[in-house]
């Protein structure tokens, strides 16, 4: 999962509650700092001390709901968010924007896409952005509101020049196996993207299944930055090329030059699978999820569901598959899974 950091423009902003005791300045401060260096325990209880103080009481619940976000933990987050827009006693637009975006985040991962499209329609009332519509038309995708997404992709795209939001439509898209609807937009990313950036052309030609253009850009990106990132996207080319000595390569590259490598090794347990090797595959996924990395977890789960299958271990996948559902409840895949393991 993404990280959401706090913004830097609210970081030692005072929100129109007058003087606050020495105590408090302290526990905001900590909580701050604690959220910066991604201790978000430490940042719970510095933001709920503060709350406890009855001081910066929108600031605390701010503090508390990223803290909360980036946990998972998205219902209390939500209330935590909700409560530090109650708490304002003036208006303050700047803040008001900033917690109602993580207020939408916390809606959407939990799978309250109703609610937050209401939260993204003040947002707009607030500020007419290309974000706000992408994310919206995102929400209305998970509805299976074709049309209203539709709109509000093409509102973003009309009013965006970021290749990276043109990328995310194709994503969005692509998630649902709707690829031919959002390849439209991956040619207008490739209008957009700089001849040099080698690695999203990379990832673009990926998309559009051009697997040898897509590793030619992407040799470039490792041969001139030495690009960590450009190592895992053409891991997943090697890959797609059914090339899994040279995927396999590229995934331990990315491990010896990287201290953080959940994604390599849930590289390594995907070129495992291919090969037949799930004792390997298993291995590797718990290297992985020993990172405690939320962006990749959900795979690294998903894998290990589906390597339990191939090994007939069947209580072993329905115990990953309850868990995972539980975790990651608007995820038709894990729940087209559980279903079929406990019929």
């Amino acid at each position: 999962m993404k990280k959401f950091g706090v913004s830097l423009i609210l970081l030692c902003m005072m929100l129109l509650t007058g003087c606050v005791s020495k105590e408090a300045e302290e526990a905001y401060t900590a909580g701050v700092q604690a959220l910066e260096e991604n201790d978000y325990d430490a940042a719970k209880d510095q933001f709920l001390a503060l709350a406890d103080m009855g001081e910066k009481l929108p600031e605390a619940y701010r503090g508390l709901g990223i803290a909360e976000l980036n946990m998972a933990e998205y219902a209390q987050a939500s209330i935590s968010l909700s409560k530090a827009l109650l708490y304002m006693e003036t208006e303050n637009p700047r803040f008001e924007q900033d917690v109602k975006s993580y207020l939408a985040i916390s809606r959407t991962r939990r799978g309250e896409y109703s609610e937050a499209i209401e939260v993204y329609n003040e947002l707009m009332l607030l500020e007419d952005k290309p974000e706000y519509y992408y994310l919206r038309g995102k929400c209305y995708l998970a509805l299976k509101d074709m049309e209203k997404a539709q709109h509000d992709f093409d509102v973003a795209a009309s009013n965006s020049a970021d290749c990276e939001l043109f990328i995310g439509i194709y994503q969005a898209y692509d998630s649902l196996q709707m690829n031919a609807d959002g390849s439209a937009y991956l040619e207008k990313a490739l209008e957009l993207v700089a001849e040099d950036d080698y690695y999203s052309r990379g990832l673009i030609h990926y998309y559009l299944q051009d697997y040898t253009k897509a590793k030619e850009y992407l040799i470039q990106a490792i041969k001139r930055d030495n690009d960590t990132d450009a190592m895992l996207l053409l891991g997943k080319v090697y890959l797609s090329m059914e090339d899994t000595a040279n995927a396999r390569a590229m995934y331990q590259e990315h491990i010896e030059k990287e201290d953080f490598a959940a994604k390599a090794y849930n590289g390594l347990a995907l070129c495992d699978i291919a090969e037949g090797s799930y004792d390997s595959a298993l291995l590797n996924i718990q290297k992985g999820l020993a990172y405690e990395d939320d962006e990749v977890e959900q795979s690294l789960l998903f894998n290990e569901i589906c390597v339990y299958e191939y090994l007939n271990e069947w209580d072993n996948a329905r115990a990953i598959a309850a868990e995972y559902i539980v975790k990651y409840p608007t995820d038709e895949a894990g729940a087209k899974e559980n279903e079929f393991l406990n019929h």
